[in-house]
C-alpha cells in the first residue's frame, strides 16, 4: 500500500507559495542517508610477516603466467642449488594457489561493498491516455501524453549500513585469507623441516653402510687369517645388506619429502633446488604456558569470529531500518489533450510512500538478532576449542625438547663411548663380532631417535606458533 501525492502546475498560470514536497524530502535524505565507513584490512599477524604473500589485483585479474613459478621482486634468477628456509616461504607465500584464491575472494568481497553502496537507479515512464478510436492509429491530437521520473530515496542511513555489513563481510574474507597465509608458513615451515630430517636420515644411512662395510671387510681378513669361523663372514654380510636397504628407503622418503616441499608453491618437480640448506640446533628454550596463552587471541579465528558478532550486528541494524519505508520521488511532464481546444502542460511532483502495516520486517530482525547470540556463542566455543588445542600443542612441544635434550646430553654420548669402546676392544680380540654388532645397532638407533625428536620438537614448535600466529621468541 501507497499513499501518492501530487501537485501540478499550468502553463499560463502558476504561484509556488510553499516548495513542493519533494523539495523536503530530498533535505531529510541528504540528513538520514549514512556515509561510508572506512575499516581498516585485517592486519598480517607476526608470524611470516616479513615476507610478502600474493595479493589480487585490484583491476582484475592477471594474464596467465604459463608455469613460470613467481619470485620475490629482489631475486634476479630462480634459487640456487641451496634452498634455504627464507627462499622456501617466499616461493610459497607468492605461488600457493589456495591462498591466491583467498586473495581474490577478498576482491570479490570488496567489489560486493562497493556495489550496496550505489544508489538505485531511477525508473523512466511514459503513458498516452485518450487515443482516438475513430482517426486512424497514430493521431495523438486529442491525447494526452505524460513522461515521469521516479527515484527511490533511500532513508534512516540504510546505504551506509548495507556497506557496514558488506565491508563486515569483506573482513571476514580478510581473516580467512590471514589464515590461509599462515597456513602457508606453517605447512611450508613443516615439510622444510621434514625434508631436513629425510636429508639427516640419508646421512646416517650412508654412514651405517660404510660402517659395515668396514665390518664386513675386517670380518673377510680375520676369516682369511684364519682367526674366526667363515660363518661370521656370512653373519656380517646380513647387517651390511640390511643398512643398504636402510639407506634406500632413506632416499627414497627424501625424494618424497622434495615433492612435498616443492608442492607449497605449486611444483610437482624438484629440479629448481638440488638440496636445502638447514641442519638440527639445540633446542632452544620454550616459553611458559602463560605467556603462550597470552598471545592466543592474535589466532586470526578468534579475531574472524569477533568480526563475525559484529557482522552480526550490522545485520540486526539494517533489519530494523528495513521496518521503515522507502520513499520514492516523482517528477514528470504532462500535456492535456486538444480536442477541447484547451492546450495546455504542467509539471507533476509527487511522493509515493509504502504503508508499513502488516510487514516490518518482524520476522527478518528476530532472525538476526538469532544469529548474533549464535556468533557470541560461537566465539566463545572457538576460544575453548583453542585453549584445548594450543594446550595439546604445548605439551607436545615440551616433551619433545625434553627428550631431545635428553638424547644430547646422556643418551647419545653414552651410545657413542660405548660403541667405541667395543669396535676397539674388538680389534684387540676382547670382544666379539655380536657385542660389536649390538653396539652399532645401539648407537645408530639413538641417533635415529635423535633426529626423529628434533624433528618432532620443530614440528611441535610450528604447530604452537601457527595457533598463537606468533614466532616463539617473541614470547620469551
Amino acid at each position: 500500500m501507497s499513499l501518492l501525492l501530487l501537485c501540478s502546475r499550468s502553463k499560463h498560470l502558476f504561484r509556488m507559495r510553499t516548495p513542493p514536497v519533494y523539495v523536503y524530502t530530498l533535505c531529510i535524505a541528504l540528513l538520514l542517508i549514512g556515509c561510508r565507513s572506512t575499516r581498516p584490512d585485517p592486519e598480517p599477524r607476526p608470524l611470516g610477516s616479513d615476507l610478502p604473500a600474493y595479493e589480487a589485483p585490484r583491476d582484475g585479474p592477471e594474464q596467465p603466467a604459463g608455469s613460470d613459478v613467481r619470485r620475490p621482486p629482489e631475486w634476479q634468477n630462480a634459487p640456487g642449488d641451496t634452498l634455504t628456509l627464507q627462499e622456501s616461504l617466499a616461493l610459497a607465500l607468492a605461488n600457493n594457489s589456495r591462498l591466491q584464491s583467498f586473495s581474490w575472494e577478498v576482491r570479490a568481497r570488496e567489489a560486493q561493498a562497493l556495489q550496496v553502496g550505489l544508489w538505485p537507479n531511477p525508473s523512466l515512464g511514459t503513458e498516452t491516455e485518450d487515443l482516438s478510436t475513430e482517426d486512424p492509429i497514430g493521431d495523438f491530437t486529442g491525447s494526452e501524453q505524460m513522461v515521469q521520473v521516479s527515484q527511490p530515496i533511500e532513508l534512516w542511513g540504510r546505504p551506509g549500513k548495507r556497506r557496514d555489513v558488506a565491508e563486515e563481510e569483506r573482513d571476514l574474507a580478510g581473516w580467512d585469507y590471514e589464515a590461509a597465509r599462515l597456513d602457508v608458513v606453517s605447512q611450508t615451515t613443516q615439510a622444510f623441516v621434514g625434508l631436513v630430517a629425510a636429508e639427516q636420515r640419508v646421512h646416517l644411512a650412508r654412514q651405517l653402510v660404510r660402517l659395515s662395510e668396514e665390518v664386513f671387510q675386517t670380518v673377510s681378513r680375520q676369516v682369511e687369517t684364519g682367526e674366526v669361523s667363515p660363518v661370521e663372514k656370512q653373519r656380517a654380510r646380513v647387517p651390511l645388506s640390511q643398512a643398504r636397504i636402510r639407506l634406500r628407503r632413506a632416499e627414497e622418503a627424501r625424494a618424497a619429502a622434495r615433492k612435498t616441499l616443492s608442492g607449497q608453491w605449486g611444483r610437482s618437480d624438484t629440479t629448481a633446488f638440488a638440496e636445502v640448506e638447514g641442519k638440527f640446533g639445540p633446542v632452544r628454550p620454550v616459553p611458559s604456558l602463560d605467556s603462550v596463552e597470552s598471545a592466543l587471541d592474535r589466532n586470526p579465528a578468534l579475531a574472524r569470529q569477533q568480526d563475525e558478532i559484529e557482522q552480526a550486528r550490522a545485520v540486526v541494524s539494517l533489519e530494523k531500518s528495513d521496518r521503515l519505508p522507502v520513499p520514492a520521488v516523482t517528477v514528470g511532464w504532462q500535456r492535456f489533450g486538444g480536442r477541447t481546444g484547451s492546450d495546455r502542460t504542467a509539471l507533476k511532483a509527487g511522493v509515493s510512500l509504502p504503508l508499513p502495516l502488516w510487514d516490518r520486517n518482524q520476522g527478518a530482525v528476530q532472525r538476526a538478532r538469532f544469529r548474533l547470540e549464535r556468533a557470541r556463542r560461537q566465539r566463545e566455543a572457538a576460544r575453548v576449542r583453542l585453549d584445548t588445542t594450543l594446550s595439546k600443542a604445548y605439551r607436545s612441544l615440551v616433551s619433545a625438547q625434553n627428550e631431545a635434550q635428553t638424547i644430547a646430553e646422556e643418551t647419545l654420548p653414552a651410545a657413542q663411548s660405548a660403541f667405541e669402546s667395543v669396535r676397539q676392544g674388538y680389534r684387540q680380540g676382547k670382544f666379539d663380532y655380536l657385542e660389536v654388532l649390538d653396539a652399532q645397532r645401539t648407537l645408530f638407533g639413538v641417533r635415529r631417535q635423535q633426529i626423529q625428536a628434533l624433528s618432532r620438537y620443530y614440528q611441535a614448535r610450528v604447530r604452537v606458533e601457527r595457533l598463537v600466529a606468533t614466532p616463539l621468541e617473541q614470547l620469551q
